[in-house]
């Protein structure tokens, strides 16, 4: 419960910021300006808000020695669950939501203006700075960087992710098209979602199968849908080995939807982008997503991310309690 309550607190904080952007994006002093720098201050907080995650990630005890024991097993299960997943929404999109490779309503005029236009703003470029970024941060984490330094890479990536955010919204009031982009959503973009956690779970049935793991641990395991600090918590009292599992997979999630989001975007399309942050797309991915996709994009991977992070603390008790 107090799970779903910091969940529910942190989605309100970050529409929050969001919506002020908005606010302040949609003023015709503001919108009447090239602001040129805007894309370049985004990008650079998202870099910064990277190095700070691998720095987290590489400085904590439980991520490095858990690579030799149950590495092979959590990439097998993370790369079918993002896999499945990213295959249930690509569906999802063509042939129940019916909207084109850059999210709009397949043959609208907007659609083929855009399309025209060279589809928006996916960008493979800066996938290889993202690599470098979380490479270089895990690095620093495991060799360089202080214990007590550790509580200070947190708070700014929070205060990264809280300037991303509002950067993010000044750029879709500057668009003045928010609006229009919600209603456009409407409420087929709850099936994102549950189309990407039915992928993940569908595909780790597989890895259960192929694995000596077997198929119930392999889903609770990928339950988590890349929100690595929760998932393995619910499943320390169950078993530490697939606690240790879940908490490796989930940070793979995170890792390699950073670095393959983009060619995703430019690939297979822009609302897929969603079904591989996975948990973490209303939140630290947000701003990959939107960076290589569109503003309008912002609805779905909120959605996406919210619903998934509040099943969680839902669908992993129910898993573990299946009867074997």
């Amino acid at each position: 419960m107090n799970a779903l309550f910091g969940t529910l607190t942190s989605l309100a904080t970050y529409v929050a910021f969001v919506a002020v952007g908005a606010l302040i994006g949609s003023r015709k002093a503001v919108r009447s300006r090239q602001l040129v720098w805007l894309g370049k201050v985004q990008f650079a907080a998202l870099i910064l808000m990277v190095v700070m995650l691998g720095i987290k990630l590489g400085a904590n005890d439980e991520v490095i020695p858990a690579l030799g024991q149950i590495g092979l097993t959590a990439l097998v299960i993370t790369l079918l669950a993002m896999v499945g997943s990213l295959l249930a929404v690509h569906l999802l999109r063509r042939f129940v939501l019916k909207l084109d490779h850059y999210g709009r309503p397949a043959g609208s005029a907007d659609a083929q203006d855009e399309q025209g236009n060279g589809g928006g703003k996916a960008d493979n470029g800066s996938t290889k700075w993202l690599v470098l970024a979380v490479v270089a941060g895990m690095l620093c984490g495991y060799f360089l960087v202080p214990d007590s330094w550790i509580g200070f890479c947190g708070t700014l990536i929070d205060w990264g992710l809280y300037l991303i955010l509002f950067l993010v919204g000044v750029d879709m009031g500057r668009q003045g098209t928010m609006l229009a982009d919600i209603k456009a959503a409407g409420f087929k973009v709850l099936l994102v979602p549950v189309a990407a956690a039915v992928g993940t779970l569908s595909f780790a049935v597989i890895g259960g199968l192929l694995l000596p793991v077997g198929v119930k641990d392999s889903i609770a395991a990928t339950a988590g849908f890349g929100w690595y600090s929760l998932a393995p918590t619910l499943l320390q009292s169950y078993s530490l080995a697939v606690s240790a599992t879940s908490f490796l997979s989930n940070v793979m999630r995170e890792i390699f939807a950073i670095v393959s989001i983009p060619w995703v975007a430019k690939k297979l399309g822009y609302v897929e982008c969603t079904a591989l942050a996975g948990a973490a797309a209303m939140d630290s991915l947000l701003p990959v997503v939107v960076g290589a996709t569109h503003e309008r994009i912002t609805i779905y991977s909120f959605v996406t991310g919210v619903i998934l992070s509040m099943s969680v603390p839902i669908l992993i008790p129910l898993i573990i309690g299946i009867p074997v």
